[in-house]
Protein backbone atom coordinates (compact mmCIF):
# COMPACT_ATOMS: atom_id res chain seq x y z
CA UNK A 1 0.00 0.00 0.00
CA UNK A 2 1.53 2.96 -0.95
CA UNK A 3 1.91 6.21 1.05
CA UNK A 4 -0.50 8.57 -0.53
CA UNK A 5 -3.13 6.03 -0.38
CA UNK A 6 -2.39 5.39 3.48
CA UNK A 7 -2.71 8.84 4.01
CA UNK A 8 -6.07 8.88 1.88
CA UNK A 9 -7.62 5.89 4.14
CA UNK A 10 -6.64 8.00 7.19
CA UNK A 11 -8.17 10.97 6.41
CA UNK A 12 -11.54 8.81 5.33
CA UNK A 13 -10.95 6.93 9.31
CA UNK A 14 -11.01 10.38 11.03
CA UNK A 15 -13.62 12.46 8.69
CA UNK A 16 -15.80 8.99 9.32
CA UNK A 17 -15.12 9.03 12.64
CA UNK A 18 -16.18 12.74 12.82
CA UNK A 19 -19.54 12.21 10.76
CA UNK A 20 -20.50 9.24 13.73
CA UNK A 21 -20.05 11.85 16.26
CA UNK A 22 -22.47 14.19 14.73
CA UNK A 23 -24.78 11.90 13.64
CA UNK A 24 -24.33 10.19 17.61
CA UNK A 25 -24.73 14.12 18.99
CA UNK A 26 -28.32 14.31 17.46
CA UNK A 27 -30.10 11.31 16.74
CA UNK A 28 -32.54 10.98 19.63
CA UNK A 29 -33.38 14.90 19.09
CA UNK A 30 -36.43 15.63 17.90
CA UNK A 31 -36.80 18.30 14.81
CA UNK A 32 -37.77 21.13 17.99
CA UNK A 33 -35.06 20.23 19.53
CA UNK A 34 -32.28 20.41 16.21
CA UNK A 35 -33.67 23.46 15.33
CA UNK A 36 -33.45 24.98 18.72
CA UNK A 37 -29.65 24.40 18.09
CA UNK A 38 -29.52 25.93 14.71
CA UNK A 39 -31.78 29.05 16.64
CA UNK A 40 -28.81 29.16 19.33
CA UNK A 41 -26.16 29.19 16.83
CA UNK A 42 -27.62 32.18 14.61
CA UNK A 43 -28.09 33.99 17.87
CA UNK A 44 -24.34 34.75 18.34
CA UNK A 45 -24.80 37.05 15.40
CA UNK A 46 -27.82 39.11 16.95
CA UNK A 47 -26.74 42.20 18.47
CA UNK A 48 -23.38 42.68 19.53
CA UNK A 49 -22.94 38.81 21.08
CA UNK A 50 -20.25 38.55 18.10
CA UNK A 51 -17.78 40.63 19.63
CA UNK A 52 -17.32 37.86 21.84
CA UNK A 53 -16.36 35.96 19.02
CA UNK A 54 -14.15 38.26 17.59
CA UNK A 55 -12.22 38.28 21.17
CA UNK A 56 -12.13 34.94 21.46
CA UNK A 57 -10.27 35.05 17.90
CA UNK A 58 -7.54 37.51 18.55
CA UNK A 59 -7.10 35.04 21.79
CA UNK A 60 -6.46 32.43 19.50
CA UNK A 61 -4.38 34.24 17.12
CA UNK A 62 -2.11 35.12 20.08
CA UNK A 63 -1.74 31.45 21.51
CA UNK A 64 -0.22 30.58 17.78
CA UNK A 65 2.35 33.76 18.01
CA UNK A 66 2.91 32.39 21.58
CA UNK A 67 3.87 28.44 20.47
CA UNK A 68 6.09 30.36 17.76
CA UNK A 69 8.08 32.26 20.39
CA UNK A 70 8.19 28.93 22.19
CA UNK A 71 9.50 27.00 19.41
CA UNK A 72 12.24 29.64 18.96
CA UNK A 73 12.82 29.39 22.84
CA UNK A 74 13.64 25.32 21.85
CA UNK A 75 15.90 26.08 18.82
CA UNK A 76 18.33 28.37 20.59
CA UNK A 77 20.17 25.45 22.28
CA UNK A 78 21.48 23.96 18.59
CA UNK A 79 22.61 27.34 17.48
CA UNK A 80 19.27 28.18 15.48
CA UNK A 81 18.12 31.74 15.36
CA UNK A 82 14.59 31.74 14.24
CA UNK A 83 12.74 35.13 13.43
CA UNK A 84 9.63 35.29 15.00
CA UNK A 85 7.90 36.15 11.75
CA UNK A 86 8.85 32.81 10.45
CA UNK A 87 7.99 31.11 13.74
CA UNK A 88 4.55 31.85 13.53
CA UNK A 89 4.09 31.50 10.01
CA UNK A 90 5.14 28.08 10.51
CA UNK A 91 2.42 27.08 13.71
CA UNK A 92 0.13 28.46 11.19
CA UNK A 93 0.76 26.29 8.51
CA UNK A 94 0.59 23.59 11.18
CA UNK A 95 -2.38 24.42 11.91
CA UNK A 96 -3.96 24.88 8.78
CA UNK A 97 -2.51 21.74 7.37
CA UNK A 98 -3.83 19.54 10.38
CA UNK A 99 -7.40 20.83 10.00
CA UNK A 100 -7.23 18.64 6.19
CA UNK A 101 -4.63 15.90 6.84
CA UNK A 102 -3.67 13.81 10.57
CA UNK A 103 -0.72 15.13 11.28
CA UNK A 104 0.65 16.57 8.46
CA UNK A 105 1.32 20.13 9.95
CA UNK A 106 3.96 18.65 12.19
CA UNK A 107 5.72 17.73 8.70
CA UNK A 108 5.42 21.05 6.90
CA UNK A 109 6.02 23.29 9.58
CA UNK A 110 9.20 21.79 10.14
CA UNK A 111 9.41 21.98 6.41
CA UNK A 112 8.83 25.31 6.21
CA UNK A 113 11.73 26.38 8.98
CA UNK A 114 13.88 24.19 6.81
CA UNK A 115 13.40 26.16 4.08
CA UNK A 116 12.99 29.43 5.22
CA UNK A 117 15.66 29.57 8.30
CA UNK A 118 17.70 26.80 7.78
CA UNK A 119 16.84 24.59 10.74
CA UNK A 120 17.62 20.49 9.87
CA UNK A 121 14.29 18.87 9.79
CA UNK A 122 14.86 16.38 12.05
CA UNK A 123 16.12 18.09 14.13
CA UNK A 124 13.15 20.84 14.39
CA UNK A 125 11.24 17.66 14.19
CA UNK A 126 12.96 16.65 17.91
CA UNK A 127 11.49 20.15 18.81
CA UNK A 128 8.22 19.57 17.67
CA UNK A 129 7.40 16.55 19.43
CA UNK A 130 9.31 18.16 22.67
CA UNK A 131 6.12 20.39 22.40
CA UNK A 132 3.45 18.13 22.14
CA UNK A 133 4.85 15.94 25.18
CA UNK A 134 4.98 19.47 27.14
CA UNK A 135 0.95 20.47 26.20
CA UNK A 136 -0.14 16.69 27.17
CA UNK A 137 1.54 17.18 30.22
CA UNK A 138 -0.31 20.25 31.23
CA UNK A 139 -3.08 18.89 30.06
CA UNK A 140 -2.67 15.79 32.23
CA UNK A 141 -2.26 18.21 35.23
CA UNK A 142 -5.27 20.85 34.08
CA UNK A 143 -7.41 17.14 34.06
CA UNK A 144 -6.10 16.40 37.61
CA UNK A 145 -6.91 19.62 38.68
CA UNK A 146 -10.10 19.87 37.06
CA UNK A 147 -10.76 15.79 38.39
CA UNK A 148 -10.37 17.57 42.30
CA UNK A 149 -11.71 20.83 42.05
CA UNK A 150 -15.30 19.16 40.46
CA UNK A 151 -14.91 15.82 41.25
CA UNK A 152 -18.66 15.62 41.91
CA UNK A 153 -19.43 16.45 38.33
CA UNK A 154 -16.60 14.64 36.50
CA UNK A 155 -15.59 11.70 37.78
CA UNK A 156 -19.40 10.07 37.34
CA UNK A 157 -18.10 12.01 33.50
CA UNK A 158 -15.63 9.01 33.02
CA UNK A 159 -16.66 6.62 35.12
CA UNK A 160 -13.22 6.84 37.38
CA UNK A 161 -15.07 5.70 40.75
CA UNK A 162 -14.94 2.24 39.32
CA UNK A 163 -11.27 2.64 38.11
CA UNK A 164 -9.74 1.54 41.23
CA UNK A 165 -12.26 -1.73 41.43
CA UNK A 166 -11.10 -2.49 37.90
CA UNK A 167 -7.81 -2.25 38.71
CA UNK A 168 -7.24 -4.72 41.47
CA UNK A 169 -9.01 -7.07 39.74
CA UNK A 170 -5.88 -7.40 37.05
CA UNK A 171 -4.52 -10.36 38.13
CA UNK A 172 -0.78 -10.79 39.34
CA UNK A 173 -0.56 -13.26 36.25
CA UNK A 174 -1.50 -10.95 33.86
CA UNK A 175 1.58 -8.54 34.78
CA UNK A 176 4.03 -11.00 34.80
CA UNK A 177 3.04 -12.17 31.43
CA UNK A 178 3.19 -8.38 30.32
CA UNK A 179 6.32 -7.98 31.57
CA UNK A 180 8.09 -10.93 30.02
CA UNK A 181 6.69 -9.83 26.82
CA UNK A 182 8.12 -6.07 27.05
CA UNK A 183 11.50 -8.13 28.10
CA UNK A 184 11.43 -10.41 24.76
CA UNK A 185 10.86 -7.67 22.46
CA UNK A 186 13.46 -5.11 24.05
CA UNK A 187 15.73 -8.05 23.70
CA UNK A 188 14.58 -9.12 20.48
CA UNK A 189 15.12 -5.37 19.25
CA UNK A 190 18.67 -4.64 21.06
CA UNK A 191 20.08 -8.47 18.96
CA UNK A 192 18.15 -6.60 15.75
CA UNK A 193 20.56 -3.40 16.24
CA UNK A 194 23.70 -5.25 16.73
CA UNK A 195 23.19 -7.15 13.24
CA UNK A 196 22.49 -4.04 11.47
CA UNK A 197 24.17 -1.32 13.32
CA UNK A 198 27.40 -1.77 10.66
CA UNK A 199 25.26 -1.26 7.51
CA UNK A 200 24.88 1.83 5.45
CA UNK A 201 21.12 2.47 5.40
CA UNK A 202 21.47 2.06 9.33
CA UNK A 203 24.36 4.69 9.79
CA UNK A 204 21.94 6.93 8.21
CA UNK A 205 18.90 6.16 10.18
CA UNK A 206 21.32 6.65 12.97
CA UNK A 207 22.02 10.45 12.03
CA UNK A 208 18.52 11.22 11.62
CA UNK A 209 17.66 9.92 14.81
CA UNK A 210 20.52 11.54 16.52
CA UNK A 211 19.41 15.13 14.73
CA UNK A 212 15.86 13.65 16.38
CA UNK A 213 17.11 13.30 19.88
CA UNK A 214 19.27 16.63 19.93
CA UNK A 215 15.62 18.39 19.27
CA UNK A 216 13.89 16.78 21.97
CA UNK A 217 17.32 17.03 24.10
CA UNK A 218 17.03 21.14 23.65
CA UNK A 219 14.49 21.33 26.32
CA UNK A 220 17.30 20.33 29.01
CA UNK A 221 19.95 23.31 27.74
CA UNK A 222 17.14 25.89 27.77
CA UNK A 223 18.52 29.38 27.57
CA UNK A 224 15.09 31.08 28.69
CA UNK A 225 13.73 28.10 30.69
CA UNK A 226 11.56 30.97 32.90
CA UNK A 227 10.48 32.15 29.61
CA UNK A 228 9.62 28.51 28.11
CA UNK A 229 7.37 27.59 30.89
CA UNK A 230 5.74 31.07 31.15
CA UNK A 231 5.00 30.95 26.93
CA UNK A 232 3.64 27.39 27.93
CA UNK A 233 1.15 28.26 30.59
CA UNK A 234 0.45 31.39 28.76
CA UNK A 235 -0.90 29.35 25.93
CA UNK A 236 -3.44 27.37 27.70
CA UNK A 237 -4.14 30.39 29.48
CA UNK A 238 -5.21 32.11 26.20
CA UNK A 239 -7.20 28.85 25.01
CA UNK A 240 -9.15 28.73 28.62
CA UNK A 241 -10.30 32.45 28.05
CA UNK A 242 -10.88 31.93 24.19
CA UNK A 243 -13.57 29.61 25.20
CA UNK A 244 -15.11 31.73 27.95
CA UNK A 245 -15.48 35.21 26.30
CA UNK A 246 -16.58 33.11 23.04
CA UNK A 247 -18.95 31.50 25.24
CA UNK A 248 -20.51 35.06 26.70
CA UNK A 249 -22.06 34.75 23.17
CA UNK A 250 -24.80 32.58 24.91
CA UNK A 251 -27.07 34.60 27.57
CA UNK A 252 -27.30 31.11 29.44
CA UNK A 253 -23.42 31.12 29.93
CA UNK A 254 -23.25 34.89 30.88
CA UNK A 255 -25.81 34.12 33.52
CA UNK A 256 -23.99 31.24 35.33
CA UNK A 257 -22.74 32.65 38.02
CA UNK A 258 -19.79 31.66 39.74
CA UNK A 259 -19.59 28.28 38.07
CA UNK A 260 -18.22 29.34 35.06
CA UNK A 261 -14.64 29.52 35.66
CA UNK A 262 -15.31 25.45 36.52
CA UNK A 263 -17.66 24.94 33.55
CA UNK A 264 -15.02 26.47 31.47
CA UNK A 265 -12.05 24.46 32.81
CA UNK A 266 -13.83 21.49 32.74
CA UNK A 267 -15.07 21.95 29.11
CA UNK A 268 -11.57 23.01 27.75
CA UNK A 269 -9.72 20.07 29.25
CA UNK A 270 -12.81 17.34 28.19
CA UNK A 271 -13.22 19.34 24.92
CA UNK A 272 -9.54 19.29 24.21
CA UNK A 273 -9.39 15.36 23.87
CA UNK A 274 -12.18 15.56 21.49
CA UNK A 275 -9.46 16.84 19.14
CA UNK A 276 -7.50 13.96 19.33
CA UNK A 277 -10.24 11.19 18.82
CA UNK A 278 -11.64 13.13 15.54
CA UNK A 279 -10.33 14.86 12.64
CA UNK A 280 -9.67 18.49 13.75
CA UNK A 281 -12.16 17.99 16.62
CA UNK A 282 -15.51 17.51 14.20
CA UNK A 283 -17.94 16.23 16.30
CA UNK A 284 -16.36 15.30 19.24
CA UNK A 285 -15.72 18.37 20.49
CA UNK A 286 -19.05 19.56 20.39
CA UNK A 287 -20.38 16.62 21.52
CA UNK A 288 -18.01 16.55 24.94
CA UNK A 289 -18.48 20.02 25.39
CA UNK A 290 -22.74 19.82 25.44
CA UNK A 291 -21.79 16.56 27.98
CA UNK A 292 -19.72 18.86 30.24
CA UNK A 293 -22.16 21.67 30.18
CA UNK A 294 -25.27 19.50 31.36
CA UNK A 295 -23.91 19.09 34.25
CA UNK A 296 -24.16 23.05 35.07
CA UNK A 297 -27.29 23.09 34.24
CA UNK A 298 -26.93 24.30 30.25
CA UNK A 299 -29.38 22.64 28.27
CA UNK A 300 -27.85 19.87 26.11
CA UNK A 301 -29.22 21.56 22.77
CA UNK A 302 -27.78 24.89 24.27
CA UNK A 303 -24.38 22.98 25.13
CA UNK A 304 -24.27 21.42 21.90
CA UNK A 305 -24.47 25.05 20.08
CA UNK A 306 -22.09 26.90 22.10
CA UNK A 307 -19.81 23.84 21.43
CA UNK A 308 -20.29 23.58 17.59
CA UNK A 309 -19.70 27.71 17.68
CA UNK A 310 -16.54 27.58 19.66
CA UNK A 311 -14.62 24.92 17.88
CA UNK A 312 -16.06 26.65 14.09
CA UNK A 313 -14.51 29.97 16.25
CA UNK A 314 -11.33 28.41 16.31
CA UNK A 315 -11.19 26.61 13.44
CA UNK A 316 -11.77 29.35 11.56
CA UNK A 317 -8.82 31.74 13.46
CA UNK A 318 -6.70 28.63 12.21
CA UNK A 319 -8.08 28.27 8.85
CA UNK A 320 -8.07 31.76 7.54
CA UNK A 321 -4.46 32.30 9.57
CA UNK A 322 -3.36 29.55 7.75
CA UNK A 323 -4.58 30.78 4.28
CA UNK A 324 -3.11 34.40 4.88
CA UNK A 325 0.24 32.41 5.78
CA UNK A 326 -0.06 30.88 2.70
CA UNK A 327 -0.62 33.43 0.21
CA UNK A 328 2.55 35.63 1.81
CA UNK A 329 5.01 32.33 1.48
CA UNK A 330 3.59 32.16 -2.38
CA UNK A 331 4.31 35.92 -2.88
CA UNK A 332 7.57 36.19 -0.78
CA UNK A 333 10.96 35.92 -2.38
CA UNK A 334 12.64 32.29 -1.87
CA UNK A 335 16.01 31.91 -0.08
CA UNK A 336 17.65 31.57 -2.97
CA UNK A 337 16.34 35.15 -4.39
CA UNK A 338 16.97 36.76 -1.50
CA UNK A 339 20.56 35.05 -1.19
CA UNK A 340 21.38 36.72 -5.00
CA UNK A 341 19.92 40.29 -3.93
CA UNK A 342 22.63 40.02 -0.99
CA UNK A 343 25.26 39.33 -3.18
CA UNK A 344 23.99 41.49 -6.16
CA UNK A 345 26.50 44.63 -6.42
CA UNK A 346 25.57 48.19 -7.92
CA UNK A 347 26.19 48.98 -11.27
Amino acid sequence: MGEKTKKILKLILFLGLGAFFIWFSIKDLTPEQRNSILTDMKGVFTGYRWLFLILGMVLGVISVYLRGLRAIILLEPMGYKVSRSNAYHSVMICYIANVAVPRLGELLRCTYLQRYEKVPFQKNLGTVITERIVDMLLLGLLFVVAIFAEADKLVPLFGLDHFGEKFAHFSFGKWIVFFLATAAAILLLVALGKLLKKTKFMQKIKDVLLGFWQGILSITKLKRPGWFVIHSILIWICWYFMFMIGSFAFPEMQHLGNPIWAATLSSVVVGTFGFVIAQGGLGAYPLLVSQVLLLYGVPYETGLAIGWIIWANETFVYVAGGLITLIYTALRKSPKEDTLEKHETPA
